[in-house]
C-alpha cells in the first residue's frame, strides 16, 4: 500500500509505520486466539504510522472475535518469510505484498482460496473485478486501493524561477537546466531490484518487455544519465528508496521527485512548501505507469479463514478502511467512494490522470519470468545513476539478460 509499495511496493506502495496497536518482530500466526497481520509499513512516517493506527482501531471497532496481532516485517523479507512459514503450515493469517510476487506465492502455496469469503461479502458489488485478485477462478485476495506514481513538484521553487510544470521530457530537461545546481533538480530512486523507479522513463521512449530493444532503452538510460552527469540528479540517488528519495523532497530544496499518491498524507504533514503533482512526462511515447496497490491475502494455513478474511474486510474493504487509506493518500477502489469529496483533491485528480496510461503491475501475457526480466533493467538503472555504467553498455546488458529469461 502506502509504502514504497511501490518499493514497489513498491513501491509502492507503498509505501509506512509500525502502527501503536501491534508489535514489530517476524513471529509467525502461533496464538490461535489473535489474528496475526503481516506488513511492511516502515517505521517512521508520520502519516503512514497513522494509517497503520488506523487499521487496527477500525478491526477493533468491527467488534471481532479475535484481536488483531499486527507484525512489522520489511518488505524485502516479506514473502520468503511467508513462504518459509508455509513449509511448516504456519505463519501469519493474513499479510499484504506489493503484488509482484504473487504468483510464487501461489505456487507455493502459501494464499488460501477465499473465494467462498468473498461470495459472501455484504458489499462485494462496491469492489470493482480488477481488484479482486483472481487465477483459474478462484479469488485469492483483494486490493482496497489504488497506487501509481507521478512527479511531484515544488512549487515553490518553480515559481521563484518561472518554471511551468513540465509534460514532455524536453520540457523537463529545460527546467533542470534552468534550476542548475541552486536546488536539486529531481529524485530519482535508484534501489531495488523492480523497474518500479525506471518504468515511466523507459516507456517514455518506446521500451517495451515483449519486445525488448536496447536502443530505446539506452534512450531513455542516457536521458537520466545525462541528468546525473551534470548534477541534476545527485549520483547518490542510486541509493535512495522511493521514501529516501520523498522525504528528501518534501525536506526542501528539490524541485522534482518521481513519488507515489500514497506518499501525499506525508506531503501534507512534513513540506513546508507549495506543492503539486504532473504525471510522468512523455517522450517519443507515452509514459506509462504502474497500476498496483497492495495485495491483501489470508495465509493457506490460517487457523480461522472466517476470521482472518473478517479482518480483511474490515481493515481494506470497508469504507471506514478506505477512507483511512486515502487520509493517507491511496485512492479507494469502493464504487461508492468514487465521488467522495478527497477524492476532487487536485492532487488525486492528476494521479487519475495519471492513470490514463496506467498499466497492470503484473503485466499480461507474463508468467514468473516477469520479475527475472525486471530485475536487469532496475539494475541497469540504478548503474547509470551511480555513473558506475554507460547507458548503451547498461542497455545492451540488461536486454541480453531479459533475451535469456524469456527463451
Amino acid at each position: 500500500m502506502i509504502s514504497a509499495r511501490l518499493r514497489v511496493a513498491a513501491a509502492a506502495a507503498a509505501l509506512c509505520a509500525l502502527a501503536a496497536c501491534g508489535t514489530s518482530g517476524s513471529g509467525g500466526s502461533g496464538d490461535a486466539n489473535k489474528v496475526t497481520f503481516w506488513h511492511y509499513y516502515a517505521q517512521g512516517i508520520p502519516a503512514t504510522a497513522k494509517f497503520t493506527k488506523d487499521l487496527g482501531d477500525i478491526y477493533a471497532k468491527a467488534k471481532p472475535a479475535k484481536p488483531l496481532n499486527s507484525v512489522y516485517v520489511p518488505g524485502e523479507q516479506l514473502t520468503q518469510k511467508v513462504i518459509a512459514t508455509a513449509a511448516t503450515k504456519q505463519g501469519p493469517d493474513v499479510f499484504v505484498q506489493g503484488g509482484a510476487d504473487l504468483l510464487q506465492l501461489i505456487k507455493a502455496g502459501a494464499i488460501a482460496d477465499i473465494t467462498a469469503q468473498f461470495d459472501k461479502f455484504p458489499d462485494k458489488a462496491q469492489i470493482p473485478d480488477a481488484n479482486v485478485i483472481k487465477k483459474d477462478g478462484k479469488v485469492y485476495g483483494v486490493q482496497g486501493f489504488n497506487n501509481t506514481t507521478a512527479l511531484w513538484y515544488n512549487k515553490t521553487i518553480l515559481d521563484e524561477l518561472g518554471i511551468t510544470p513540465p509534460t514532455t521530457m524536453d520540457e523537463l530537461t529545460a527546467a533542470l537546466q534552468k534550476i542548475g545546481k541552486k536546488y536539486v533538480g529531481i529524485g530519482l530512486p535508484g534501489q531495488g531490484d523492480q523497474d518500479v523507479n525506471a518504468f515511466s522513463f523507459i516507456t517514455a521512449y518506446g521500451f517495451d518487455y515483449a519486445k525488448p530493444d536496447a536502443a530505446a532503452l539506452e534512450t531513455s538510460l542516457k536521458l537520466v544519465g545525462g541528468w546525473a552527469e551534470k548534477g541534476y540528479v545527485p549520483r547518490d540517488a542510486a541509493t535512495w528508496t522511493p521514501d529516501v528519495a520523498f522525504q528528501k523532497f518534501t525536506a526542501g530544496g528539490m524541485a522534482f521527485v518521481l513519488g507515489g499518491n500514497w506518499q501525499y498524507g506525508n506531503a501534507k504533514k512534513t513540506a513546508s512548501f507549495k506543492y503539486g503533482v504532473v504525471p510522468v512526462p512523455n517522450g517519443s511515447a507515452p509514459a506509462k505507469v504502474y497500476q498496483f496497490g497492495d495485495n491483501v491475502h489470508v495465509s493457506a494455513f490460517t487457523k480461522d479463514k472466517d476470521a482472518a478474511f473478517n479482518a480483511v474486510a474490515a481493515m481494506f474493504l470497508s469504507k471506514e478502511g478506505e477512507l483511512a487509506a486515502l487520509e493517507a493518500g491511496s485512492m479507494p477502489v469502493r464504487k461508492d467512494l468514487a465521488d467522495t469529496e478527497g477524492m476532487k483533491d487536485p492532487i488525486y485528480t492528476q494521479f487519475n490522470k495519471a492513470l490514463e496510461n496506467g498499466v497492470p503491475y503484473l503485466l499480461p501475457g507474463f508468467g514468473t519470468e516477469l520479475t527475472q526480466m525486471r530485475k536487469p533493467v532496475a539494475e541497469a538503472w540504478s548503474a547509470v545513476l551511480a555513473g558506475q555504467s554507460a547507458p548503451g553498455d547498461a542497455a545492451a546488458t540488461a536486454v541480453a539478460a531479459i533475451q535469456r529469461v524469456a527463451k
